[in-house]
């Protein structure tokens, strides 16, 4: 059933649909019915690859403005995908089969290097970092993920959809406002729109305990309701020391078969939608800026193009 989401890309396909806007509504029902499946059975990966596949049908569907529905109904397999990679990896922790913080072999939590050179605990456990694009991304899947119910998540999502913004950081803000986020050390966390110097001061004061509990700017901010950069700009201002960035910080080996999958994806959307546009129609000055930014993109495209095809001959 997750197959429908490719067929959606697919020009021909769609050019043959009377209707292509209710024919992705209709491939997106079918791909979260799958997604409860594979869940059930802990196939993260293909989890993991319908989110991919969302995330372009969601572009594709904005680029050829099929409709509001349409794109919200992408959105919501994305959002889904993204708490099922997360709930997945819980249990694989559980489980034993990923690994998580204290796995501190030649590749500890995250994937990153650490321990003894001879400890090879944790060589054999998957690593989450995989099957996220950032940090950013991994800690909003998280906050879908830690201490929120099925119920509480198809709660927030209902009123996200009623938003009409499907966005991560909607559906985020709406179970964080159902209480979904893990309680932090301390008392009062101030409302992230409170600008007073007494708030200003509490959060000086919870990005210490945080720092000192193990946690990294990310997940600092994602309990605080403030950006990652915010915490690290008061961690530098006042002397405060994240330990856990630095950790997360070191080189680790990025996965390349997901991230050359999902420019693929990504890749085929953009260049069904262009079509589409008239470039007589648009705005000389914008145009120059756009070619630039362009052909500077496609520069970067075809030499990573000749690099594979010599890496495969």
């Amino acid at each position: 059933m997750a197959a429908d989401l490719a067929l959606v890309a697919d020009p021909d396909v769609m050019e043959r649909s009377a209707d292509p806007a209710a024919f992705v509504v209709q491939a997106c029902e079918r791909a979260k019915a799958w997604l409860a499946e594979a869940l059930e059975h802990g196939e993260i990966d293909q989890i993991a690859e319908v989110k991919s596949q969302a995330e372009a049908v969601r572009v594709y569907t904005a680029q050829k403005q099929l409709g509001q529905d349409a794109q919200l109904a992408a959105a919501e397999i994305v959002r889904r995908a993204e708490r099922g990679i997360g709930v997945a990896i819980r249990r694989g922790q559980q489980d034993g089969q990923i690994a998580k913080r204290g796995d501190r072999g030649s590749r500890g939590a995250l994937g990153v290097r650490g321990g003894n050179p001879g400890d090879a605990r944790g060589d054999h456990l998957g690593s989450p970092a995989e099957f996220f694009l950032n940090r950013k991304e991994r800690a909003d899947a998280y906050a879908m993920t830690d201490g929120v119910s099925d119920d509480d998540f198809e709660d927030a999502l209902g009123q996200a959809k009623t938003d009409r913004d499907l966005s991560r950081a909607n559906v985020v803000r709406k179970i964080r406002q159902r209480g979904g986020t893990p309680p932090a050390p301390g008392e009062h966390v101030p409302d992230p729109a409170d600008r007073s110097p007494e708030a200003a001061v509490r959060r000086r004061e919870l990005i210490g305990e945080f720092a000192a509990h193990g946690l990294s700017s990310a997940q600092i901010g994602e309990r605080l309701g403030i950006a990652e950069d915010r915490v690290r700009q008061v961690a530098r201002e006042h002397s405060i020391t994240i330990r856990a960035d630095a950790v997360l910080g070191r080189t680790r080996r990025p996965d390349s078969t997901r991230i050359v999958r999902e420019t693929v994806h990504a890749l085929e959307g953009l260049a069904m939608s262009v079509e589409l546009a008239d470039p007589a129609g648009l705005d000389p000055a914008e145009a120059t800026e756009w070619a630039t930014s362009m052909t500077r993109s496609i520069r970067l495209l075809s030499r990573f193009l000749r690099q594979m095809k010599e890496s495969i001959r």
